[in-house]
């Protein structure tokens, strides 16, 4: 199990920060972001989650929210750099 900081940018422009848990081991061939959003559960869970607009102004926090995974638009983890500068200008 691990958990990681990720950022999503939805369909309709929210930016949503949270941390994501992954039950599998690492070294299990299904322990990637891609295969949690790629299996046949329709929500994903974050912990630890704020929510901006599209001009990145704070609109709420909240401990725990689960999100329907065709709104996802965008995801990455947060400690990704290269995509950090992309996710800011949108």
């Amino acid at each position: 199990m691990r958990q990681t900081r990720i950022k999503i940018l939805t369909v309709n422009n929210l930016r949503i920060c949270g941390n994501l848990t992954i039950n599998l081991p690492l070294n299990d061939y299904r322990s990637k972001i891609s295969d949690l959003l790629n299996n046949s559960r329709n929500f994903i869970e974050l912990t630890e989650v704020e929510i901006c607009s599209i001009d990145q102004k704070s609109l709420v926090t909240m401990p725990f929210l689960r999100l329907n995974k065709p709104v996802i638009a965008f995801l990455f983890e947060a400690e990704s750099p290269e995509l950090q500068l992309a996710y800011n200008k949108t």
